[in-house]
């Protein structure tokens, strides 16, 4: 593989570099010398957790998703102005793409799931690929009205440059539909993780003759103000665990950042159930490595439906409705979780059946 690759990632919370990771850390381990570049609008220590590969890193706003105050919060009215924003400027976007493509000498863009970077890359007449469980025009098409022209004009210009590209790969569970004219269907995409239970519960200081199960509970990549804090503390049938710094000073209440060197996938494997949106990243690693899911709907996001079908099949989970969740009474559905047998473990080599695409690519 010559070249390099140029990776650029949706900085709408974490589920896209969770899917993207694996991939770039699979193509990395067959050629160490392969040049990779990851780009898109997150924190640097984030992308560290997620890619362990050698890679260069470049901050920038690439595409916009849905502005979101919190996990479970859409603001519609910041979305439209942005898309608004973006609509005005989109030459000036996709040539200073151009600028910074060109410049890393690059054989192939991998999206997850910029437009911006697609149109790019066509322009430059170099092959790309979209990682895409889902992509953005199913999601303004659920959120807004196509009848608006502002509206169609933004979903329209997204279509017109996602159907440039030049393979689109949909790791299960997927939307799949027309946006994207060369597809392939692939297995879930999951980063390789070390179960590490014992350590997990030493390093939070969890006596070890203290069996009470370990819960997580992470909604995405910012905290939420939706977490019913006090209410959950209360159960002291559990230990758990929260991305929140400022905590009460109880023994069953723990913060992440006691781990935060860790990847966020060995974390994950080593607690005993995570309570989450049904979003990808935790969703499908989750089922992966067969920990118990709890998980809350946000509503109109096009995915869930997929995702959740696919959980009923491969996952210990359960739904709880959104007043349930508010309560913070948990546990009779974590019970019934705990009592479920664990299905088969599901197919989860996505990464490598997508790196065998890219490198052909690649090679042509």
């Amino acid at each position: 593989m010559k070249g390099g690759i140029f990776c650029a990632v949706s900085g709408h919370g974490y589920g896209h570099l969770s899917q993207i990771a694996p991939i770039l850390d699979q193509l990395g381990t067959m050629n160490p010398d392969l040049r990779i570049m990851v780009a898109g609008n997150l924190d640097r220590g984030v992308v560290e957790r997620f890619v362990h590969v050698r890679h260069e890193f470049d901050h920038g706003f690439r595409d916009i998703g849905l502005v979101q105050s919190d996990p479970m919060v859409v603001d519609l009215e910041a979305t439209r102005f942005r898309y608004e924003a973006m609509q005005q400027n989109w030459e000036e976007r996709v040539e200073a793409e151009m600028s910074r493509i060109s410049a890393w000498s690059t054989s192939l863009v991998l999206v997850d799931i910029p437009c911006v970077t697609i149109a790019a890359a066509h322009r430059l007449g170099i092959p790309s690929v979209a990682v895409a469980s889902l992509s953005w025009d199913h999601v303004i098409k659920a959120y807004f009205s196509l009848e608006d022209p502002a509206v169609m004009g933004w979903w329209r210009r997204m279509r017109e440059h996602y159907a440039k590209v030049t393979l689109a790969l949909h790791p299960e569970p997927a939307i799949v539909g027309d946006t994207f004219p060369r597809f392939e269907v692939i297995p879930p995409l999951v980063s390789r993780a070390q179960v590490r239970k014992e350590s997990l519960r030493g390093a939070l200081g969890i006596a070890s003759d203290d069996r009470r199960p370990l819960v997580m509970i992470n909604l995405g990549g910012m905290p939420s103000h939706a977490v019913p804090l006090e209410q959950i503390i209360q159960e002291l049938r559990y230990h758990w665990l929260f991305k929140e710094t400022e905590l009460p000073s109880l023994n069953h209440v723990h913060s992440t950042a006691k781990v935060h060197q860790w990847p966020f996938e060995d974390v994950l494997a080593s607690v005993d159930a995570v309570v989450s949106k049904p979003g990808y990243g935790t969703a499908i690693g989750a089922a992966a490595r067969g920990v118990a899911l709890l998980y809350v709907r946000r509503g109109r996001f096009p995915d869930e439906d997929p995702i959740c079908n696919w959980l009923s099949r491969n996952a210990r989970a359960r739904e709880i409705d959104t007043e349930t969740f508010a309560s913070g009474r948990w546990h009779e559905a974590m019970q019934s979780l705990f009592h479920l047998t664990p299905p088969a473990p599901p197919r989860c080599d996505g990464a490598v059946v997508a790196a065998e695409r890219i490198v052909t690519l690649m090679g042509r």
